[in-house]
């Protein structure tokens, strides 16, 4: 049942309504006041973590996360968080992907450390856009400019990992975690994770057909950046970004 559901979603004729519960989703997992409406995206996501075999509860802030690994989507959560289980002697209790400012401030709240990851807004929204094509720079700009702004106060209750750290030296972050908190995770081994992660997402992820689709598709989306509307947006993105970056 999950399969047809999941080939159903993200088939082309989902596409306005995949489109529609983006913008939806990048409100409802903002507003404090939405939140319950914001609940069916967290079972989805438990759904599909769990039909992969991993733990469905790491989608959602518990009361016992050790760890929070989130950020906008395109901002290598995805390396971050491989990286950092493959890395601990023991298992740590982590919640990551959930991409909700909701979810981190909720950790916040009680104490729990967290990594906030961050890409300069180009990269981030190219890296959405072209996976997910038939979202709309605007929908991306938009969306990455709602995420941070409401992560902004509690910037310094956070970790904050640009994408540079995060890919190239996730042992500083994770060392800035063990500094902040008082943890004693594990550090990463870099060079590792970066050379295990290439090879998994070339098997995993993408086929050669589907990685030059996306560099197409990138050429494409890049021109969108001009328009008016978006270029307004890219400098609000860009600021917000250069406040949160410095904080690394």
């Amino acid at each position: 049942m999950f399969d047809l559901v999941w080939k159903l979603q993200r088939s082309s004729i989902m596409d306005f309504p995949r489109k529609l519960s983006f913008s939806y989703r990048s409100i409802v997992s903002t507003e404090p006041s939405l939140q319950l409406f914001y609940q069916p995206y967290i079972w989805w996501g438990k759904l599909k973590l769990n039909a992969v075999g991993g733990n469905p509860q790491e989608r959602v802030v518990r009361p016992n996360t050790e760890l929070v690994i989130d950020g906008f989507q395109g901002s290598a959560n995805s390396f971050a968080t491989e990286a950092f289980k493959k890395n601990q002697t023991r298992s740590v209790e982590l919640s990551h992907h959930m991409h909700s400012p909701l979810q981190i401030v909720k950790a916040v709240k009680q104490d729990i450390p967290i990594l906030v990851t961050i890409r300069d807004p180009i990269g981030a929204v190219l890296s959405l856009t072209s996976r997910w094509s038939h979202l709309s720079v605007n929908q991306g700009l938009y969306s990455y400019v709602r995420f941070y702004s409401k992560l902004e106060p509690y910037a310094d209750k956070c970790v904050i990992s640009d994408f540079e750290q995060t890919t190239r030296n996730l042992d500083r972050a994770i060392e800035k975690v063990n500094h902040k908190y008082g943890t004693n995770f594990d550090l990463v081994d870099v060079a590792q994770a970066n050379a295990n992660y290439k090879i998994n997402a070339s098997h995993k992820f993408f086929a050669e057909e589907d990685r030059v689709n996306r560099k197409l598709i990138k050429q494409q989306k890049k021109a969108e950046f001009d328009l008016p509307d978006n270029a307004k947006l890219l400098v609000r993105a860009k600021d917000i970004y250069q406040r949160l970056a410095v904080k690394n």
